[in-house]
This record gives structure tokens, sequence and C-alpha cells, in this order.
């Protein structure tokens, strides 16, 4: 039920607050009137079953005697129709209506950044409040360790001073200045020697001074000294574990080198093209005057392509004959994938450094004065060298590539078995062609089981250099980036540069500071942090 006198509170208040003058008059119209509404303008007892509504009922009184004239008016529901739409619009926004949270996407920081530097604690503070003014920490643990501490330190003439263990009384040195400036002075100054961080600290620790982080700090200094870096010495160690490459059928992948200058030869030959079969190690070499990348070609077509058919890959340095665009476009053309190898590093090509010391020393063997006939030479140190046993696979390469041995010449002088037997050779060589599968098979078997030996081997004197994308290192100095008429006195390291891309397992990509690109991938042997 609602109360006349709540009514008249409402309407009072709207009209008080929309109008600017007292009106003389009001009516109220409602629906929903009974007989104790009408009674509330003439009754001066009004009666109130709630305590709560005398508060309304005073002040609806005082708002109806200021009226000149008050009525109430019942009218039918179909000429309220307006009072009725707002009231039902109003009980529609019970519910509590949802905030929206505008989230805002920040792309970058708003506020300006501020590198944060936390002051370290002076560690002989303790140690001083306690031999001058016998203070301690109020903490018992760290009041325990001073106490212990102290013993090894005393205080003269306002300057605290530790007692070694070999006798010295050393100065103990507080401010970084001071630190810096003995650091700088006992490694790199008058009479420094540029010697070792190790060497370095006991240096400092006989001339009598004292720091906790005496050694550590020395350390620290040696690793960012320019001078250092430069001259520092080259690690012969391997920076990254063998990564073995097995081939499971002949003649898929080709190691590509050239050898030379050699003597000069007839038709002034100096140079040997060699190319090798990493499955059944076969070689086939061509001496020539010059290597261009029509020799290559011709080369490529003639004694692989028309002889063994189309390898899937091979494997070279970065001489300009084999990456040469001519080069490259022949090897597109016919589905060949040309890796190169990093420079300066003839590991990555190991097979082909292989073959070429191999044939070099049967030819220096065969030589006596005449230098120049290895040309001559060079035929029957390959076929010597495709009928002998590898270790790796355990067979020839001859019998790896045509499933039988060969014949040699002795045999013809001093004949074997099968030359006694030619019917029976004949049908054992058919069983032998058959067994050919099987024959590749189990030598790549040992030939895997040989890599992994070797890798194991190899791999305990791997000494890891890993690096990331932006970081400083140095590049060794080879005798073409040597510095002129340095000799004995030339810097061993060379830049810095910054490393721009990660090629692939131990290869990466430089740059100067200046943003220059250095041409062809560098391995990560050549190559060392730089710290400043």
């Amino acid at each position: 039920m609602v109360y006349m006198y709540k009514f008249v509170l409402i309407a009072g208040k709207l009209i008080q607050d929309n109008h600017k003058a007292q009106p003389s008059f009001i009516e109220l119209k409602s629906d929903r009137l009974t007989k104790k509404h009408f009674s509330f303008k003439s009754l001066d007892v009004t009666i109130v079953k709630s305590a709560s509504m005398i508060s309304y009922l005073k002040i609806a009184k005082d708002k109806i005697a200021r009226f000149d004239k008050f009525s109430i008016e019942q009218i039918p529901r179909d000429l309220n129709m307006q009072a009725d739409a707002l009231a039902n619009l109003g009980s529609a926004f019970n519910e509590p209506t949802l905030e929206s949270i505008p989230i805002i996407h920040l792309m970058s920081p708003t506020i300006e950044e501020v590198r944060m530097i936390k002051e370290k604690h002076d560690w002989s503070l303790d140690i001083w409040n306690y031999l001058k003014n016998n203070q301690l920490p109020e903490d018992k643990l760290e009041a325990r360790k001073v106490r212990l501490k102290s013993s090894r330190y005393t205080i003269f003439d306002d300057q605290l001073y530790r007692r070694s263990t070999t006798g010295l009384i050393l100065r103990c040195v507080v401010n970084k200045q001071q630190i810096d400036q003995i650091l700088q002075e006992m490694h790199d100054g008058e009479c420094g020697n540029h010697s070792g961080g190790r060497s370095l600290a006991n240096r400092i620790s006989r001339q009598g001074y004292y720091w906790p982080t005496l050694r550590e700090d020395s350390i620290r200094y040696v690793q960012k000294c320019d001078a250092c870096q430069r001259h520092s010495g080259t690690s012969h160690l391997p920076s990254e574990p063998l990564h073995s490459v097995l081939i499971p059928w002949p003649f898929m992948r080709w190691g590509m080198d050239i050898v030379g200058k050699l003597p000069p030869a007839p038709g002034q030959k100096v140079f040997l093209l060699v190319l090798t079969d990493y499955f059944s190690k076969w070689i086939e070499a061509a001496a020539f005057s010059q290597v261009r990348d029509k020799e290559v070609i011709s080369f490529i077509q003639t004694n692989i392509i028309y002889r063994f058919g189309v390898p899937s890959e091979i494997t070279c340095d970065n001489g300009s004959q084999f990456i040469s665009e001519r080069t490259r476009k022949f090897c597109d053309e016919r589905g060949i994938k040309l890796i190169t190898s990093t420079p300066r590093y003839p590991q990555s090509n190991g097979l082909a450094e292989s073959s070429n010391k191999t044939i070099i020393n049967s030819i220096r063997k065969r030589l006596k004065a005449a230098k120049g006939r290895w040309v001559e030479e060079l035929p029957s140190v390959l076929w010597a060298n495709r009928t002998t046993p590898r270790t790796a696979t355990g067979q020839t390469p001859f019998s790896l590539v045509y499933g039988c041995e060969a014949v040699l010449p002795i045999e013809s002088q001093v004949p074997v078995a099968r030359h006694r037997t030619i019917e029976q050779n004949s049908i054992d060589l058919c069983y032998d062609i058959d067994a050919l599968e099987e024959l590749r098979e189990k030598a790549f078997q040992k030939m895997a089981s040989q890599k992994a030996m070797v890798e194991r081997y190899f791999n305990k004197k791997v000494k890891v250099k890993v690096f990331q994308l932006g970081d400083h290192v140095l590049r060794r100095v080879f005798p073409n980036t040597q510095e002129s008429n340095a000799g004995k006195l030339s810097i061993k390291w060379e830049g810095p540069y910054i490393i721009t891309k990660i090629v692939g397992k131990d290869a990466y990509k430089i740059s100067t500071i200046e943003g220059n690109e250095i041409p062809r991938s560098w391995n990560a042997t050549h190559l060392k942090r730089y710290y400043f």
C-alpha cells in the first residue's frame, strides 16, 4: 500500500526542485486511490502504523500547508497510462548495471627507463665498529660472525689492516676508486706487465693490499683488458662436438677441393682438382694449369656425372671457382646441392682434406729428384688408392663400386686361385654381384661404428663456444689480414664484431660495429667473446 503522505512528499519535492516560483495549488491524480487517501487532506489526526513513517508524515503536512489549494482525484486507468508506464519502466532496472573496464595495450613503456643502482654494504664497517667502539650487529649470528672475522684485523692510525697467513700486514681497501686505481696500475700501468687474473691478485696481495673480492675483481679486470684480449693466445681445442656425416649409398655426396701449387709439370700444370665419394671413398683427380669455374664444371661433367651419375650434394670450400655464379647455375640446373664450408676451417670438409693428404703422401714417396713428374704418377696413385681397403669401411673402394675385387697387374705374373678355375669364378662373381647390396650395408655399419668411436675420442677435448645474436666477438687474425710490418708484434685477434646471424652448427655471420657485413660465415673456432 502506498501512503498518501509519500505521494505528497514526492510531488512537493519535484515541484520545489524544478520551479523557482512557489505554485499556489497541487493536484494528485491516481488510479489506485482509496477512501483513506481522500481523508488524508481533511483529517487533523492521522494514524501511523509504523514509527519510521512519522518523519514522512510531518514533512508531508508541512508541504501541504504551503499550498492554497490541495486536491486528490481518482481517474480511470486508461487516462493514467503515462504514469503507469514510468512506474513499470523504473521497476525494469532493478538489476545493477555492469561497469565496463577499458583495456589498453601499451606497445612501449610510458615512462623513461631508470637504471637502479643498489648500494653495496661496506664490508669493513661492522669490523671497524667492533674494533673501534666494541659494537656488534643486533643479529646474533651476524654478531658471532663479525667477532670471529675481527680476530685477523687491527686498526692503526685510523686505518684498518688485515694479518695474512704469510705474515704480511695488508691494508684494507674500501674505496671503489682506489681499487680501480690499484688494478689499473698493477696490470697495465708503468709497473704493469698485463699478467693473468690470478697472477695479478697475488701481486696486489704481495704489495700489501686486501679486499674480500680481490681475486674476482682481478680476473674480471684482466678479462676486460682490450690489449690482453687482442694479444691472447689461440686455442686449438675444438669448439663444438664432432658431427659425422653418414651417406647411405655410393656417389650421393662428393667432397671437392684443390691441391696446389705443386712443382710445375709439363703444360705448366701446378694444381690438382680432387673429388672424393663420401661412401666408397673413391677418388677422382686431375691436373690443371689453372682452376677456374670453367675447369670445375668440365671436370664434374666428365669425371663424375658421365661416369657415376648426377650426385645429390657436393661439399667444397669458399674458393671463387666453386661459388661463382656460373658454377652455382650449373649445379642448380642439375639439382646438385652445393654446400660450402666456413673459411679457414678445413675440418668442415674433412674427407676432401684427408684425400688430399693421401694423394700428396703417395706422390711424394714415388718421386725423387724430378718433382715435375707428379702428373705422370697421378693415375697409378689413384689406382692404388681404389684397390686398397679403407679403415672406415673395411672394403676397397673398387669392391664397393663394382661388387668384386680388381685384377692387379701382379696377378698376371703370379696367378691366384681365381685364375685357375675361371668357370667357377664366373659363377662366384655373379653371386658377389648379387650380394653387393649386403656388402655395402656391412660397410655402412662398420663406417658408422668407426665414426662413433672417433666422435667419442674427439669430443673429450671439446671446449664449447656458443654465441647469441648481438654478442660482441673478436676474430682471429690470418696472414692476409695481419698488420703490415708488424711481424711477431702483430695482434692475434681483431675486431670487435657483432654476431648478426646463426648460420648453423658452430657457424655465424658477423658485422662491424658500424654495421658493415663481413662476407661469408665464420666458425666459432676463429671467434672469441669480447668483454668491455
